[in-house]
């Protein structure tokens, strides 16, 4: 296994600047704009180029750059913006997961595997490093996965969305009991955290 081990991913996570994040290429999406741009409820890869405290998807392309040959959990595919951000370090392997399929044809990248189905079923989930959690924003899911994440031991850095859009996020966030940090800073404006399973 080729990658960092959890206290220096989570340092170097806790200590990255906009200013570094900001430098990361995202030009890479625009291979991807046509079919991006051809879904209802349009979500404009120009989100995908905003700075880091804006959006968090330069963030989640440095995140990729501490792991190695590794599988990464995107939960929550939607418009599959948050699973190609991922996909920026080619050693690892994202396999994004929904329940829905929102996209007519999913962008086409050799390290992306795209799953309808329920993420907690999957056989990689144990030994997967970082999960990213983007769902539906009502506090539902989200327990019913953290919950599953302690229920099986977990170990590894979770990444979550919008831990400040409502009072569901919040209160989800609120009653969350591992280590965890506020890194909205650098992440996306509606909140971002970060927990640290151990």
């Amino acid at each position: 296994m080729e990658t960092e081990n959890k206290i220096q991913v989570e340092d170097k996570i806790l200590n990255v600047s906009n200013t570094e994040l900001n430098l990361m290429n995202s030009s890479y999406i625009n291979d991807y704009s046509d079919k991006l741009r051809n879904v209802e409820l349009q979500h404009d890869p120009y989100y995908f180029h905003a700075e880091s405290g804006k959006e968090h998807y330069r963030l989640l392309m440095y995140v990729s750059t501490l792991y190695n040959n590794e599988v990464i959990f995107d939960v929550g595919t939607n418009k599959c913006m948050s699973a190609l951000a991922l996909s920026y370090n080619k050693l690892n392997k994202v396999k994004t997961f929904d329940i829905l399929k929102l996209l007519p044809e999913n962008p086409s990248v050799d390290n992306i595997e795209y799953i309808l189905g329920d993420s907690t079923k999957d056989v990689d989930l144990d030994k997967c490093p970082v999960i990213f959690l983007d769902v539906d924003h009502d506090g539902l899911y989200e327990d019913i996965f953290y919950d599953h994440l302690k229920s099986i031991n977990w170990k590894g850095i979770l990444i979550l969305d919008d831990i400040h859009l409502n009072e569901p996020m919040i209160k989800f966030w609120n009653r969350i009991e591992e280590k965890k940090y506020d890194i909205t800073r650098i992440g996306h404006w509606s909140g971002t955290g970060l927990v640290v399973f151990e």
